[in-house]
């Protein structure tokens, strides 16, 4: 009876000794879900509040209660469910010279007030003379909680700024295709824009 046992303890000792001479285990780095992007399709949208442009086909505009003909703004969002993200909009009227200019630098404020946390900051600016359409568009580079912002106006009668916000914590690694995706969207929505009052 103790040679079976010796046996198996011998045995049971080889098959550790064995096994134990791999390399140690290497914790693999962590992974983000793949993310699927969808072709890039657009459908014009025309806003109440005069101004039309095109929205890619997978998003859903979402109107604010707020806005009104008789007032001088209107708020919507641009949701885009399938990257939990929304670009959050502003449509002003402009009166005079004194309030394009503080609206602009409102614009460039907003941008800049998240300079603390971003790596850095691109600007891409329009210019649609034919359609009476100027603008810039920032993309702020790093973990800040709204990556991509712009602003559309005419500099006499209208000023749209939209910011872009997702739905959880910003990581600019697992963000970034979605991000580019989406840059493209709101690109061709300030390319597509029309003042229709």
């Amino acid at each position: 009876m103790n040679k079976p046992l010796g046996m198996g303890l011998a045995l049971l000792c080889a098959f550790a000794f064995v096994s134990g001479c791999d390399d140690p285990p290497v914790p693999k780095p962590r992974g983000y879900h793949r993310i699927d992007l969808p072709a890039f399709e657009y459908a014009t949208y025309a806003h109440p509040c005069g101004i039309s442009f095109e929205v890619p086909v997978y998003s859903k505009i979402e109107r604010i209660a707020r806005d009104a003909p008789e007032t001088d703004v209107c708020w919507f969002n641009c949701a885009v469910p399938r990257f939990s993200a929304k670009v959050h909009c502003t449509l002003m009227r402009v009166d005079d010279e004194a309030q394009f200019v503080a609206l602009v630098e409102d614009a460039h404020q907003m941008v800049f007030s998240h300079e603390i946390q971003a790596a850095g900051i691109r600007t891409q600016q329009f210019d649609f003379p034919e359609r009476k359409v100027s603008g810039v568009l920032y993309n702020l580079q790093g973990p800040v909680a709204s990556p991509i912002q712009f602003f559309a106006t005419d500099s006499t009668a209208h000023f749209l700024r939209g910011s872009l916000y997702f739905d959880h914590a910003p990581n600019p690694d697992s963000l970034r295709p979605s991000l580019a995706h989406i840059e493209k969207d709101i690109v061709n929505l300030i390319e597509t824009l029309v003042w229709t009052e």
